[in-house]
């Protein structure tokens, strides 16, 4: 029998092994979409309490402690911090094969040297030595980041964010350098460009209000779609000034009804003047929006994310008692195949196909969306241009697949009918600093995947193929393919 997450914790043969102590472990990360606090990272404030870490803003760990019966006050209110621990322990006792009790209990081990199991009786235990070793170092974000070998994080920001915050630890010279044989290196902290608030008009309110606000931080005078699209290009070019070279968006269902000018002024025209859209015209506004996007991102060379197939705050109580992000996000089953190749050969067809990576909380997507990102790989039809490595592909398991089973079959189905090795890894998709060793877990669950081909003879035990694909999809993909500086960070191609 093995011990629980010993040194070689899923690493079930001896090829296994040895790719992941040899080529993984040591690799710096890549943490190309997260939703740390900028602010946080800037203000760069010292931790005191693991509880304060571990829950605030986490739904993840929401979700299992209200499904094991907590009361609100424990998961989101006012109880203690010492209250919320337990009960999080609690609800870690009945949750059996969720990732995260091996996530957390990694990041005792890595973060605190914390190798006992956290349980109902010894939880305040453990959390005083997690406090104590935080006061004794002075943990605060920067040094997470360092402590877990953190090379890049790229946040998720709105348009009219003035990216403050990123500024204040770009002209810190000091942060993140970390001395060793190869001189000093800087962890990166990057935004990325959220623009879900320009194009959600299912609450037209709230979409006014934030219209008003976008233009107040382009100095344009929204009043229609030229005027909207001027704003946003001009958002765009202020965030690559600071350093973003890729966006995000949250689409349930890709839209694609194309429509002309006169017709997308006419309707953002309405719709600022509070005449709700009528079904067809939302659709056509929010293609519109989303080909705006699409091509602002394709001439600035940025990388499109799309994140498709979450259904957001279904319960309207929780909504109304906590707001977004609470927890109360489900797995849409809707049809997303046929619009979205429809998009994306709109795109194709004009030579404004950006490089992009495609997600969906629906894992039965995988093999589907795999197939599609490589119906759109060449560079026939792009005026000349030079196909790139991966410019289209399948992403991370996200959200509710990144798990044991979820990245096991995402390596497997992927690479059955791809190019695996091309592939840019893993994203926290964390709001906690102390997330870092879900990467860890990921390259485990890599080499495992990988170390098993070799040992029953299904890959070349070469370091061209097996030592090769851990490295690249670990680190060296996504450094080469997001286009980003990387100050000091292992600079050859993998």
């Amino acid at each position: 029998m093995k011990n629980f997450l010993d040194k070689d914790f899923l690493l079930d043969t001896e090829a296994a092994r040895r790719l992941y102590h040899e080529t993984a472990a040591a690799l710096p990360i890549f943490d190309y979409h997260c939703h740390l606090s900028p602010q946080e990272i800037a203000e760069n404030k010292p931790f005191t309490d693991i509880a304060d870490i571990w829950l605030r803003g986490d739904h993840y760990k929401w979700r299992i402690m209200r499904t094991n019966g907590a009361d609100e006050s424990l998961v989101t209110g006012k109880a203690s911090w010492a209250d919320k621990f337990i009960a999080f322990a609690a609800a870690l006792e009945q949750s059996p094969g969720n990732p995260l009790v091996h996530w957390s209990h990694l990041e005792l081990q890595r973060a605190y040297g914390i190798h006992d199991v956290l349980t109902t009786k010894n939880a305040l235990e453990i959390r005083d030595q997690a406090n104590a070793v935080i006061k004794e170092r002075g943990d605060t974000p920067r040094s997470l980041l360092e402590h877990f070998n953190v090379a890049v994080v790229c946040t998720t920001d709105d348009p009219a964010d003035d990216l403050r915050y990123h500024k204040a630890v770009a002209e810190d010279k000091d942060f993140g350098t970390i001395a060793d044989a190869a001189g000093k290196r800087t962890t990166s902290i990057l935004p990325a460009f959220r623009p879900d608030k320009s194009m959600n008009t299912q609450d037209l309110a709230a979409w006014k209000a934030y219209i008003v606000k976008l233009g107040a931080a382009s100095n344009v005078d929204i009043g229609n779609f030229a005027d909207l699209a001027l704003a946003i290009s001009r958002r765009h070019a202020y965030f690559h000034a600071n350093g973003c070279r890729l966006s995000d968006h949250a689409i349930l269902v890709p839209p694609y009804a194309p429509a002309s000018d006169s017709e997308l002024n006419a309707i953002v025209a309405a719709m600022v003047s509070g005449k709700e859209p009528s079904a067809g015209d939302r659709e056509k506004f929010e293609t519109a929006m989303l080909l705006l996007y699409a091509r602002l991102n394709a001439a600035a060379g940025w990388v499109m994310q799309l994140h498709i197939a979450a259904l957001r705050s279904v319960n309207t109580n929780l909504l109304k008692t906590y707001g977004t992000d609470g927890g109360a996000d489900a797995i849409s089953d809707a049809e997303i195949v046929p619009p979205l190749a429809k998009f994306l050969d709109r795109l194709d067809s004009e030579g404004m196909l950006s490089k992009t990576i495609l997600y969906s909380n629906d894992d039965n997507k995988h093999v589907s969306l795999a197939v599609l990102a490589q119906c759109y790989a060449g560079s026939y039809g792009q005026g000349g241009k030079v196909n790139e490595p991966g410019k289209m592909q399948y992403g991370a398991p996200w959200w509710f697949n990144d798990h044991l089973d979820g990245m096991e079959r995402h390596l497997i189905q992927v690479s059955s009918i791809g190019t695996i090795g091309r592939w840019v890894g893993m994203l926290t998709d964390s709001r906690s600093f102390l997330s870092y060793p879900r990467h860890e877990y990921f390259r485990r669950i890599l080499c495992m995947v990988a170390g098993r081909w070799v040992d029953q003879g299904l890959l070349p035990d070469d370091d061209a193929y097996a030592a090769a694909l851990v490295r690249n999809v670990s680190w060296f993909n996504a450094k080469n393919y997001f286009g980003m500086r990387v100050p000091g960070w292992a600079d050859r191609i993998g």
